[in-house]
């Protein structure tokens, strides 16, 4: 039996640096679940400050501590393939989304 997957939204907040350093951190996400639960702390990142690259979705974790300190651990996220690849579909089109606005804004 095929499982179906719950209905997924996403809200995107682009991460604006006003220190001026490169950064790998393009925008804060969070996945809402079947109208019932959200993660937040999700991540969209590019793999080089000179942005060369396309965006990938982060799910939230936090490092371990004593013996594990070199460790992340998740904290929530998605587990199958299936699940991973529609939840970060979603948070990518919001922050495209998201991106031309922000263009269309400055534009003006």
């Amino acid at each position: 039996m095929e499982a179906t997957l719950p209905k997924l939204e996403g809200r995107v907040r682009i991460f604006e640096d006003v220190s001026g350093r490169a950064t790998k951190l393009l925008a804060f996400a969070e996945l809402i679940i079947a109208d019932a639960f959200v993660i937040k702390g999700i991540r969209v990142l590019k793999k080089d400050e000179a942005g060369n690259d396309a965006p990938f979705v982060v799910f939230p974790a936090e490092k371990g501590k004593g013996v594990a300190a070199e460790r992340w651990f998740d904290l929530a996220h998605p587990v199958t393939a299936e699940a991973r690849s529609a939840a970060s579909d979603v948070i990518l089109t919001r922050y495209r989304l998201a991106c031309e606005a922000g263009q269309a804004t400055a534009r003006g």
